[in-house]
């Protein structure tokens, strides 16, 4: 499902190198749920970023599903996002003149193969499953910080993506709704087999996760159980 070989990320600040990513070699299979962990500046986000065609590497390999991404054009990236992968970030990235429905849809309205309806019958049933299908009409500020996020993650999970990307998504919420959408990421993997990938720094979200990789300075230091 995911790859990658001697992934490298370096930045060049003034007239200093950071390597951000320091040769990583990792696999992850189909139907994991993946945590990324370690650190304050070990790299855990740039990979996050990497694996989900959000940013270029420097050098190495990364196949997602089989496909050798780093060699497709910035089109076919940009269609195998919309295809093939979801996101969800830790600022919830909502719009905040849609209304909860019209956030959820916007990426299956992107696609070329939905008309209206099929739009229309997604949303209201990842709304349903997320719990959330009776706030459809309100907007942004109108939803406390747990609800913004379970938007998030409709939005995230609407087109069916065969990876979901999760860049610390209970950053902003208490303990309460932290808890709220780790087990709805373990309810969405139990059920629809998703794979999710997750950036934390809590030690606490450990019991949620199948694997941990942990990383330090760039490098994998722990590839988990």
């Amino acid at each position: 499902m995911i790859r990658t070989t001697d992934l490298r990320k370096v930045y060049q600040m003034g007239d200093v190198q950071v390597k951000a990513l320091d040769g990583i070699d990792l696999t992850i299979d189909k139907g994991e749920f993946v945590g990324i962990m370690g650190p304050s500046g070990s790299g855990k986000s740039t990979l996050l970023h990497m694996l989900g065609l959000l940013d270029q590497p420097t050098d190495g390999q990364i196949w997602l599903d089989g496909v050798a991404v780093n060699k497709l054009t910035d089109y076919e990236k940009t269609m195998f996002r919309l295809y093939k992968l979801g996101y969800v970030f830790q600022d919830y990235a909502l719009v905040p003149e849609l209304t909860v429905s019209e956030n959820v849809s916007l990426p299956a309205m992107l696609r070329l193969d939905r008309n209206e309806e099929e739009i229309a019958r997604s949303t209201t049933e990842i709304l349903e499953r997320i719990g959330i299908a009776d706030r459809c009409c309100h907007l942004q500020k109108e939803l406390s910080g747990g609800q913004q996020q379970r938007v998030a993650i409709a939005r995230a999970i609407v087109n069916k993506p065969d990876i979901l990307f999760a860049d610390e998504p209970c950053a902003n919420l208490d303990t309460e709704n932290s808890r709220m959408v780790l087990g709805l990421f373990r309810e969405i993997n139990d059920e629809m087999n998703q794979t999710i990938v997750m950036v934390s720094h809590e030690e606490w979200h450990k019991e949620y996760f199948h694997r941990i990789i942990k990383l330090r300075d760039g490098k994998i230091i722990d590839y988990g159980k």
